[in-house]
C-alpha cells in the first residue's frame, strides 16, 4: 500500500491518539496502601501496627451524604443603606421556627443585589441555611463596611452591649455559632487498657465496656504527657518554643461494645501509647452545639482602604525580600464565614474578595463540615505570619473540596491538636504566598488529596509550633514541598510531583531533620483519590456520586 504525503500526516496525527487510547501504561500503585484482589483497599501496617488511616468519615453527614436542599420560608431584598439588622431579622425568624423531621427549619433566600453590613450577622440556632442567588458580582454580594466593629466603649462592664476597649477582636462577616462545646463528663471516664492503639484503630479495650452502649457520643483522649514531650524533643531551648504535656481529643460515636472491647465510627489519628499516658474514654453531653446550618450561592466582599500600601512581606526566604507594593490594610473584616460549635454544616458555590484571613474558618469544636465549590480572591492583609488562613480547619473530620485560593498564605491550613482528620480534596493554591500545611502543633491525620500547592508537613525549628503535623498524608498532590518524619509519628506522600523544598518560612526550617515517608515521587498512584476509593470502600458507589462531581469520579 502507497500512502500519499497527505496520508503519512494524517496517520503520524492519529497514531499517538490511538496509542494513548489502546496503550496507556497503568499508574503505579503504593506499598502501604493498594487496592486487592476484590477492588478494596490493602492497608500495610508498619512494625508498630499503624496503617494510612481511614480519611473518609469527613464531610457532611460523616461523610458520603449530599449536601440538602432545604425550603425556603423567608425572602429578603436588599434595603438603602446598612442591612445587618435586616438580615438579622431574617435569621431571627426562621430560628424560632420549629425543627422539621430532617432537622432544619428553613432556608432564608437573598435576593440577588448588594447587601452593605456594617457589622457581623449570627447564626446561633440549628437548621437554619441562608442562600443566595449566585456567587458571582451580579448575585448576592454582602459587602462588609468600615471595621467590621461595634464601637469601643471603655465603660463598658463584660458583656455589655458595648465593645471595652483593648485590642479589637477580628470581625467574621457571618459568624455561625453554639453556646458551647461538648461538655465532658469525667465521672464517667474508663481508662484504655491496651498497651499501644495504633493510627487507624477503631477498636480498642477500656476498664469497664458495660459503661457505654452502641451509639453513645464519646471523647476518645489520647493524653501526651511529659516523658511524650520530651521524647519529640520538645523541651529544648529557646524556653518560649517548649511545649507542655496535652491531650488530644476526638469525637467519635460507638457503633459496637463487646465486652470490655468498644468500636468506634471513624479511627483515631495519633496512636495511644501506654508509656506517654495512655488514653481514656469519656461521655459527653452536646446540648451547646448547634447542627444542620448552610452558607450557599452568594459572595462575600470587604471593603478595605485602598490609600493603605507596603512594599514589606514576611515569612519568606530572606528578611530582604523585595517585590510590588500591595493593598495591606487591616482594619476590615478578617473573615467571610466562621464555624463554632457546630456539628454538619457546610459551605457550598461561594466566593470572597479582600478578607484579611478566612473565606472558611471552623473552630476546635466543630465536626463534620463541608467547604465546596468557593473560590477566595484578592485577601487584602499584609503578606506576612497570622494571615491569609484561607480554609482554616480547627475542628475535625471537615471536608474542603473543589475550591481555590488566590494569593492566600496557608491557604489549605488545619491546625491545632484539635484539627484531626480533616480532608482537602482537589483545590488549588494559586500565586501562593505561602504554604498549605497542618499548622500551630501536632495536628494530626490530615489529608492533603490532589492538592495543587506548596505543602509542607515540618519540624518548625526556635518556634512554639514545632512539631506542624503528624500522620499527614499527601496523595497525587503537585508543588513543591518538605515533609519530615516526627519521633513517634510519621508523614506521608505518595505520588507527588514536585520538589521537595520549599521557600517560605526558611529561618524556622531544619533541613538536618529526618525526611517523611516519600514513595512515587513525580509520577501520580493510582487510586486517583485515596478520600473517593475509601468512602467506595466503606459506603459504596452511591456515596461517592453523591459528593463527587464527573470530573473526580476519573
Amino acid at each position: 500500500m502507497k500512502l500519499s504525503r497527505r496520508g503519512i500526516l494524517q496517520f503520524a496525527a492519529v497514531a499517538p491518539l490511538a496509542s494513548r487510547a489502546w496503550g496507556m501504561d497503568l499508574p503505579p500503585t503504593t506499598s502501604r496502601v493498594y487496592p486487592g484482589t476484590d477492588g478494596k483497599l490493602v492497608y500495610v501496617p508498619d512494625e508498630q501496627g499503624n496503617v494510612i488511616h481511614d480519611a473518609s468519615h469527613a464531610g457532611y453527614g460523616g461523610g458520603g451524604v449530599a449536601i440538602p436542599m432545604v425550603a425556603i420560608k423567608e425572602t429578603i431584598w436588599p434595603v438603602a443603606g446598612d442591612n445587618t439588622a435586616h438580615i438579622q431579622a431574617a435569621i431571627d425568624k426562621v430560628s424560632a421556627l420549629p425543627l422539621d423531621a430532617n432537622g432544619f427549619r428553613g432556608t432564608v433566600l437573598l435576593r440577588a443585589g448588594e447587601y452593605r453590613m456594617a457589622l457581623p450577622v449570627n447564626v446561633r440556632a440549628s437548621g437554619v441555611v441562608l442562600r443566595g442567588e449566585g456567587m458571582g458580582d451580579t448575585g448576592t454580594v454582602l459587602i462588609g463596611t468600615g471595621t467590621g466593629r461595634p464601637p469601643a466603649d471603655p465603660n463598658a462592664a463584660p458583656g455589655a452591649g458595648g465593645r471595652r476597649a483593648g485590642p479589637p477582636p477580628r470581625p467574621t462577616l457571618i459568624q455561625i455559632a453554639g453556646a458551647a462545646g461538648p461538655k465532658i463528663d469525667e465521672a464517667s471516664k474508663r481508662v484504655v487498657t491496651d498497651t499501644f492503639v495504633p493510627v487507624g484503630s477503631r477498636r480498642f479495650r477500656v476498664a469497664s465496656g458495660r459503661s457505654f452502649k452502641r451509639g453513645d457520643s464519646v471523647i476518645v483522649r489520647r493524653i501526651g504527657n511529659q516523658a511524650w514531650i520530651d521524647a519529640v524533643g520538645m523541651n529544648n531551648d529557646p524556653p518560649g518554643a517548649r511545649w507542655k504535656p496535652f491531650n488530644i481529643e476526638w469525637d467519635r460515636v460507638i457503633v459496637e461494645v463487646s465486652g470490655d472491647t468498644i468500636t468506634i465510627d471513624a479511627p483515631i489519628t495519633c496512636a495511644i501509647d501506654k508509656q506517654w499516658g495512655g488514653g481514656e474514654v469519656l461521655k459527653y453531653d452536646d446540648a451547646g452545639r448547634i447542627a444542620n446550618i448552610g452558607v450557599e450561592n452568594m459572595r462575600g466582599v470587604s471593603e478595605f482602604d485602598p490609600g493603605v500600601r507596603t512594599k514589606d512581606y514576611g515569612n519568606m526566604d530572606r528578611d530582604s525580600y523585595a517585590a510590588e507594593e500591595y493593598y495591606s490594610d487591616e482594619n476590615h473584616f478578617n473573615n467571610f464565614v466562621t464555624f463554632d460549635n457546630v456539628t454538619n454544616g457546610w459551605v457550598r458555590n461561594a466566593t470572597a474578595l479582600h478578607f484579611v484571613n478566612s473565606m472558611v474558618g471552623a473552630g476546635p469544636a466543630t465536626k463534620w463540615i463541608t467547604v465546596q465549590d468557593c473560590v477566595s480572591r484578592e485577601p487584602i492583609s499584609q503578606r506576612r505570619g497570622a494571615r491569609r488562613f484561607v480554609f482554616a480547619l480547627r475542628g475535625q473530620l471537615a471536608l474542603v473540596q473543589r475550591c481555590q485560593s488566590d494569593k492566600g498564605r496557608h491557604s489549605f491550613m488545619t491546625g491545632q491538636p484539635s484539627g484531626s482528620g480533616n480532608v482537602f480534596l482537589d483545590c488549588k493554591a494559586t500565586k501562593p504566598y505561602s504554604s498549605s500545611e497542618p499548622h500551630e502543633q501536632w495536628a494530626t491525620g490530615n489529608l492533603y488529596d490532589n492538592i495543587q500547592a506548596p505543602l509542607t508537613a515540618r519540624f518548625w525549628k526556635n518556634f512554639i509550633i514545632g512539631w506542624a503535623g503528624a500522620n499527614t498524608v499527601f496523595w497525587n498532590c503537585e508543588g513543591n514541598f518538605l515533609i519530615q518524619k516526627p519521633p513517634t509519628a510519621q508523614n506521608y506522600t505518595f505520588g507527588h510531583i514536585g520538589v521537595n523544598a520549599v521557600v517560605f518560612n526558611v529561618p524556622f526550617q531544619d533541613t538536618s531533620r529526618e525526611n517523611g515517608y516519600m514513595e512515587s515521587l513525580d509520577q501520580h498512584v493510582f487510586p486517583r483519590s485515596l478520600y473517593l476509593t475509601q468512602l467506595r470502600d466503606r459506603l459504596g458507589e452511591a456515596a461517592v456520586r453523591a459528593v463527587a462531581t464527573t470530573d473526580q469520579l476519573i
